[in-house]
Order: structure tokens, then C-alpha cells, then sequence
């Protein structure tokens, strides 16, 4: 009986012993599934699909800023203070002595550990201003406001990217000490726009026209076969990290000043030299300037007072000659002007894309130029006429091409969410605006401005250069003395012409002082980059 009862004691404590070990283990376990059940994830920022230049480079989404993840510990801290600003600090400090986890936005980056981690977000827009007033920017909503951001919104919202980090966490969202932080999707969106910007041209315009200091101005610089826009600059720039700078800056920098019209003076003389010449007269008509001229009362003076002679037109296009582009007009007719402008394309908005247009600028109705003196003020680019920076670099780009109207483009396509280029914007249609002829001696007289006329100063070793300058009267008065817009529009090389470009200042010296030059350098630079 004994061994019996003995036998029955210990098979119970070995099946108590055992069942001991099951619910210890059972309860280890269950307490290390209540650590991995939770984790706690924190999106960085919200990622918009790309905007690229014509050589699939990201313009948008190109550079990175720095977010530090961090759990509650010592080091973690210690690491932090080092890096932020105090009042950012006493609210991460705040934070994390909650033991809840962190991601916060830094200027410094900090080393990794187990306890924090540095992370290279993609970042929309860098420090730079780069091409602002065509990419334009989007609002606190992350839709686009101006630009390609709001042509395209729809286009570039069909992909977002959330980089996030993931921290594992227990039931009450407490950070666990000894698990890895772990970073999601931080990627750039492959879709998205190309553009025709190529962004080596658009540095190149954009130093190009800083060098000069002038703090209202624009370039554009366009593919003559094509009609790509690879380079469209606007000066002042903006900030699109702070934009209430921008809102606060007399001088509108938030203004694309290549899409506005200014007044335009003698660019507009090669439109009146082509309708002459596309009507019957030769180019070897001839006037004696001799310094000014009188219609209906009203004296216009050539920049020369005291006259240029005996002019033919192509002595006349390179000195620029006021008094002879009057006697030109008269004998081609104000009727004929006005038709060649417009099949130049002045007086129509230029449509880059949906939402994105130039300004119509002005071209006088033929009613308007009904009296000698107003058609005197046409002739040489004056009174009402108007037109944008974009519409004088598309005339340009038409005589280069060879008489076929050259309409300005700016976008090439779509990429997929693979980056893969997928479809393309074809401008294929053509238009016969002047003949072959007519287009021939523009080149050769534009030629004439560089070499031995009022364009020296575009003239270089490297590339040969065409184009014209210009000096307008706005009929402004600033402290009692007339504003002037300058201009120099031209293209290059001058014999087989690849790149039409045109500079644009507010309140200068003349074309031929404050933009020849920086055509020149614009000229030259690209030569040598894309040789």
C-alpha cells in the first residue's frame, strides 16, 4: 500500500512539474507576442511623381533632406542635442520621455545605432531656384499652384510615395528597446512629365543673366529645328520654400517674365524688312537718313542725330537705322505689316500646355495704323505694339529655320511608374511664314548686326552669331526720367542655326550694352558644353 500511495505521489509531481514548465513557457511566449504584435509606423513626407528635363534628369524629387528616427534612450538623446535647435530639442526630449518614438527633420545628420537612425529623404525642391517660374510650386496640399505643378497635377498626383519609418512598439505604442528602425518606400516616383528644358542650358542661361545684377530680366533659349524650349528664365527669382518672401517683393518675382509682353522697338524690324521683301521690295532699296523725320507734326529721330546717309536695307537692319525702316513702311504698306506679324505669330497667346500660356502681347489692328505717324511708330517697333520675350524668340527661330514658322514647345512626354519614357508630344504641323529667299537675306543682314553693326558686342571667337538689338521707350517715368526695355534676340551658329535665344532686361543701358553681352555668354557656353 505504501509503494502504491509513493507511486501515485511522485507521477503527480512529475505531472505538476510539467504542467509548471508549460504554463511558464506559454507565458514567455505570449508576453514576446505582445511585444511584436504592434508596431508604430511615421510617414516623412508625401512624394509627388517626377518632373524631368529632356534627358530624363529629375528636376523635382532630385536632392534629399535629413530626418532622424529615434527611440527613447540616453544615447538616442545625447545624439539629438547635438543636432537640433533647443526649442525642436525640448519638444523631441518631451516626446520621447513618453516613450513614444520620433522622426524630426534635421540640418545635421547623426551616426546610426540601434537606438536611432539618419535617413536621406528625397526632398521636392531643393535650395536651389532652378528653373521656378516653369516648374512653379504647389500649395500645403501638395496640388499645384502655378506652372507645370498645376498643368500637370493630375499627372504627377497619380503616383505618390510616403517614405515612412517603422518602429516595433507593444500594445501601448511604447518604442521597444533592441529592435531595428526600419525605413519604407523612401524612393523617388518614377512617373512623371518631361520637359523640353535641358537643364545643362537652362544653368547655363540662368548664370548667364545673374552675372548682370539686373533684377528684372528673362532669356529664353529655343531648338530651332524643333522648337524646344531647352532654357526659360525670369528674374527676380523665388523661393518655393518661402513663398511669403516672394508675395512681399515689389519687383513680382513670382511673375514669369518671358510669358509677359513689354514693348518691343527694333527686334521687330526684321517682321517689317521680310514684308517688304515678301511684297516686291528689293533689298537694295535705298533712303538717306539724315538723322530725323517729321510726320502729321510729330518728329521721329534716329538714335543717330545727326544721320547714318545712304542706306540699303542690310545697312539699315545692322545700324539699326529708325528714319530709314520709316521710308521702308510706307513704301510696303501698313497692311502687309500687320499681315506678316501675324503669321510671325504676334498678337496670339503661345499654348505650352494646359494652364501654361505666354500673354497675347498687342499688334495694332490695321484700323489703328491709319495716319503716317502711326504707321511711322510701327516701323521701327514702337507705339502699341507689344509681344513676350517667347513670341520675339519664335520669330527668331522662324528666319533661322529657313522661313517655316517655329512653334515653342515645352514638354516631351510621360514617363510610367518604371521611368520608362512612354509618350511623346509631337509639333510636327508646319507653316510656310516668309520663302527660303526672304529667309536667306534676314540671316545674312542679322549677320551684318554682329559683324559690322549695333551688335558687336554679341560677336565671338567660338560661334558665329546673328541677331538684333533693341531699345524701347515703355512711356514710362520713374524720378522724372523715361524707363527703357532692352533687347537682344538673334540665333547661332549663324550659318546653320541651332539655337535661336533671346535676353531681355527691364530698366537698362540699350540691347546693345546690357543684352548682347549676355547673349554672347550664353551663345559661347552652350557651344563649348554641347560640342
Amino acid at each position: 500500500m505504501v509503494k502504491r500511495v509513493l507511486s501515485v505521489f511522485f507521477v503527480l509531481v512529475f505531472a505538476m512539474t510539467g504542467l509548471g514548465v508549460r504554463i511558464i513557457s506559454i507565458s514567455e511566449n505570449s508576453v514576446h507576442a505582445n511585444k511584436v504584435v504592434s508596431t508604430k509606423s511615421i510617414d516623412l513626407v508625401s512624394l509627388k511623381g517626377t518632373i524631368y528635363d529632356c534627358n530624363l534628369n529629375p528636376i523635382t524629387n532630385a536632392q534629399t533632406e535629413i530626418y532622424i528616427a529615434a527611440k527613447p534612450s540616453n544615447r538616442a538623446l545625447g545624439a539629438l542635442k547635438e543636432v537640433l535647435l533647443p526649442e525642436v530639442f525640448e519638444s523631441v526630449k518631451e516626446r520621447l520621455s513618453k516613450g513614444k518614438p520620433i522622426a524630426v527633420k534635421s540640418e545635421k545628420a547623426v551616426g546610426n545605432s540601434e537606438d536611432i537612425k539618419c535617413i536621406y529623404v528625397p526632398k521636392r525642391y531643393g535650395e536651389s531656384t532652378f528653373a521656378c517660374h516653369i516648374i512653379g510650386y504647389t500649395d500645403g496640399e501638395n496640388n499645384g499652384v502655378s506652372g507645370i505643378e498645376k498643368a500637370y497635377n493630375s499627372l504627377l498626383s497619380s503616383e505618390i510615395k510616403n517614405p515612412r519609418v517603422r518602429f516595433s512598439a507593444d500594445a501601448s505604442g511604447r518604442a521597444m528597446l533592441g529592435e531595428k528602425i526600419t525605413v519604407e518606400d523612401n524612393e523617388i516616383p518614377k512617373s512623371g512629365v518631361v520637359l523640353t528644358i535641358d537643364k545643362d542650358i537652362q544653368e547655363i542661361a540662368e548664370i548667364a543673366l545673374d552675372k548682370t545684377g539686373e533684377k528684372c530680366a528673362a532669356a529664353v533659349v529655343m531648338e530651332v529645328e524643333s522648337g524646344a524650349i531647352r532654357a526659360c528664365v525670369s528674374r527676380p527669382a523665388f523661393d518655393r520654400n518661402n513663398l511669403a518672401e516672394a508675395l512681399n517683393d515689389n519687383n513680382s518675382p513670382l511673375v514669369n517674365r518671358a510669358f509677359l509682353a513689354f514693348n518691343v522697338g527694333s527686334v521687330f524690324k526684321p517682321v517689317v524688312a521680310a514684308a517688304a521683301l515678301e511684297n516686291g521690295v528689293d533689298g537694295s532699296f535705298e533712303y538717306n537718313c539724315t538723322g530725323n523725320v517729321t510726320y502729321n507734326g510729330v518728329t521721329f529721330n534716329c538714335h543717330k542725330r545727326s544721320g547714318h546717309g545712304i542706306l540699303d536695307m542690310e545697312g539699315a537692319i545692322a545700324n539699326s537705322c529708325n528714319t530709314y525702316f520709316i521710308a521702308l513702311a510706307n513704301e510696303t504698306g501698313a497692311k502687309n505689316i500687320i499681315d506678316m506679324a501675324e503669321k510671325f505669330g504676334f498678337g496670339k497667346s503661345t499654348v505650352l500646355a494646359e494652364g501654361i500660356k505666354s500673354v497675347s502681347g498687342n499688334l495694332p489692328q490695321k484700323s489703328e495704323v491709319d495716319s503716317k505717324a502711326a504707321l511711322a511708330n510701327l516701323s521701327f517697333g514702337q507705339g502699341a505694339l507689344l509681344a513676350t520675350p517667347l513670341q520675339i524668340c519664335s520669330m527668331m527661330a522662324t528666319i533661322a529655320k529657313g522661313g517655316e514658322l517655329v512653334r515653342p514647345t515645352l514638354t516631351e512626354g510621360e514617363t510610367d511608374s518604371l521611368g520608362n519614357f512612354v509618350k511623346k508630344d509631337y509639333y510636327n504641323e508646319r507653316k510656310r511664314v516668309i520663302s527660303s529667299n526672304t529667309s536667306a537675306l534676314l540671316k545674312k543682314y542679322l549677320r551684318s548686326v554682329v559683324t559690322d553693326g549695333s551688335g558687336k558686342r554679341a560677336g565671338s571667337e567660338f560661334v558665329s552669331v546673328a541677331g538684333k538689338t533693341a531699345t524701347a521707350q515703355t512711356g514710362k517715368v520713374k524720378n522724372s526720367e523715361e524707363i527703357y526695355v532692352s533687347w537682344f534676340a538673334g540665333f547661332f551658329p549663324a550659318d546653320n542655326p541651332e539655337y535661336a535665344v533671346v535676353v531681355f532686361r527691364e530698366n537698362s543701358d540699350g540691347g546693345s550694352v546690357s543684352c548682347a553681352p549676355v547673349f554672347k555668354d550664353i551663345a559661347e557656353t552652350i557651344a563649348l558644353v554641347k560640342r
